[in-house]
């Protein structure tokens, strides 16, 4: 009498003996088959992976901590476009960035260099994911993630750009002359400022991914095309509800976050659409 054998879970994340929906008669599950790995070489590459991304974060963390002086001046500019915009509408000059504490200023460098080390290391990082999890995936799911992940990664550095060019500069001005020169002056720190800058940046960058995220939970059939058309004015009201929680305490800046919140909605509609059309096609359901 024979014990009973117990596969290895292999890179795809399931035991090599169990049955993808695809069937054996499929060749894209025989590719998928075909290309399993036992669990001690799947952590072996995992293993190269991350030790490849931290050298690429490492090797440009110290580039950018080279270039500090050009990056900081950089990273400075929505503040330099807000103090400009104060002046030109007549209120006091909020001056210059200041640091409180001794290390400040150094810190605030290592900040400064270690996001230049994820933006500029990010193709790196992201094919080293793509090449650990690629194995796991059919072809058609490949094909799913080659079409996403472009409008994917270019909505997020739209948003990004969006929060760093549009929001910070209109939002500054506001709250920094919220209240009158003979109550309180303005004197904003390194690490306030870089907290504000990273937080809204990353915001609007995340913010700009709904239209993708909608056409998966569409394409997926978690969430229905009609549902997400129907409850247009739901989702206008929830949008207002973030901007408020997400932003800082003024209207302006609630509401340059909605707006584009509303729109991106509406692209993710048409998106949605399609993705259901795609998903009855393809599976008919």
């Amino acid at each position: 009498m024979t014990g009973d054998v117990r596969d290895e879970p292999a890179a795809g994340g399931a035991p090599s003996g169990a049955r993808h929906p695809g069937g054996d008669g499929d060749p894209d599950h025989a590719r998928l088959e075909a290309s399993r790995m036992p669990l001690r070489a799947h952590l072996e590459e995992l293993r190269r992976c991350l030790i490849r991304s931290f050298i690429a974060f490492v090797v440009l963390f110290f580039v950018g901590f080279y270039l500090k002086d050009e990056l900081i001046r950089f990273v400075m500019l929505p503040y330099e476009w807000a103090r400009q915009r104060i002046v030109e509408n007549g209120d006091p000059d909020p001056g210059k960035l200041v640091f409180i504490r001794p290390a400040e200023a150094f810190i605030f460098a290592m900040k400064v260099a270690g996001s230049f080390a994820l933006l500029g290391g990010a193709p790196v990082f992201l094919r080293e994911v793509w090449s650990f999890v690629a194995a796991g995936l059919l072809e058609r799911e490949r094909k799913a993630v080659y079409k996403a992940f472009p409008f994917a990664v270019g909505l997020f550095l739209l948003g990004l750009v969006f929060g760093f060019t549009v929001l910070l500069q209109l939002a500054y001005p506001i709250l920094l002359t919220f209240l009158q020169e003979d109550v309180a002056g303005a004197s904003i720190t390194l690490s306030e400022y870089f907290a504000s800058l990273r937080s809204l940046t990353l915001l609007m960058g995340l913010v700009f991914e709904l239209p993708i995220l909608m056409w998966l939970l569409v394409r997926a059939g978690m969430m229905q095309y009609a549902t997400l058309a129907s409850n247009r004015r739901m989702a206008l009201v929830l949008t207002l509800v973030f901007a408020a929680i997400m932003t800082p305490p003024d209207v302006v800046t609630q509401v340059l976050v909605a707006i584009p919140m509303a729109v991106l909605y509406e692209l993710g509609l048409l998106l949605a659409r399609r993705a259901e059309k795609q998903r009855i096609a393809s599976t008919g359901v």
